[in-house]
């Protein structure tokens, strides 16, 4: 089993970080995580007794240095800590590491043909997909000549959802290409054809979905992330204010009662204890 100076070397060779991050091994078996990276201190911490090889330990490393990138290097700051851009850096690092052979997972043939059927239904859910999607084409041509309402027709009747009809229209036009119903289903929501070609060749190269979202994405994501940030930190200082206006309102009101009460007391007595005639 690889050290934790091993894993940092190998990590090293995968990509040269521009903050420095160390890698700690816990001697430890955890049942919950595997690892853990603390922002803090640049910190990768691994369970290195939950693995019995090496394979199973850098695929880890390789999770928790993603998160280091993130954090560090992508301007990241966000609430999630699984975003599609983790997803999409820690993809992009394992076919790295797969391809210089830091990471060789084990994939006999039997796991290769399971891949490819589950990579052959996706295909076909692809397909029935778009012919899904010709139907209600169609039932909401003949919707407009009958005066039927589509969404009755279709949400009520054939029992698919809005969005479900919305993904099936969309995909109609896309044909054969190639790819799987999630990919399939990431080209159909992009409007510019050269963009659109983009993802299915992507798709076709092996890349993930989640690959896939943040080529699409691009830097949009990180920028909706920090306005995602600073919309819930809004939210709190919020709510904080508007508890604090409520305990102001009930601190004034109890100060006016008991103003009033201290009146009433003045009036009715002497000031010495003596209740004063009405």
């Amino acid at each position: 089993m690889l050290n934790g100076q091993e894993v940092k070397e190998e990590l090293g060779k995968l990509y040269e970080t521009k903050e420095k991050y160390t890698v700690v091994f816990s001697g430890k078996k955890s049942g919950k995580i595997n690892g853990l990276y603390k922002p803090a201190c640049c910190e990768i911490v691994i369970h290195d007794k939950n693995f019995e090889n090496d394979n199973l330990l850098m695929y880890t490393a390789i999770h928790e240095l993603a998160h280091h990138i993130q954090n560090t290097e992508r301007g990241e700051k966000t609430t999630r800590a699984h975003t599609n851009l983790f997803w999409a850096v820690f993809y992009d690092l394992v076919d790295k590491a797969e391809e210089a052979g830091i990471y060789a997972p084990d994939i006999d043939e039997d796991m290769k043909k399971l891949i490819e059927e589950a990579r052959d239904i996706s295909k076909e859910t692809a397909r029935l997909q778009r012919k899904l999607g010709e139907v209600i084409i169609k039932i909401n041509e003949a919707c407009g000549k009958k005066g039927l309402r589509t969404e009755d027709i279709v949400e009520r009747r054939a029992q698919i959802s809005r969005a479900g009809m919305i993904r099936a229209a969309a995909a109609r036009n896309l044909g054969d290409c190639g790819v799987g119903a999630d990919i399939q289903e990431e080209a159909a929501r992009e409007k510019n054809s050269e963009k659109r070609a983009a993802i299915i060749r992507s798709g076709r190269a092996g890349k993930s979905v989640a690959q896939i979202k943040y080529e699409r994405a691009d830097a949009r994501e990180v920028k909706t992330n920090e306005i995602e940030r600073l919309t819930l930190e809004r939210g709190r200082i919020n709510r904080t204010i508007e508890a604090l206006k409520d305990r102001l309102e009930e601190i004034t009101k109890e100060i006016d009662e008991k103003s009033e009460g201290r009146k009433e007391w003045e009036r009715k007595t002497n000031f010495y204890g003596e209740i004063q005639p009405a």
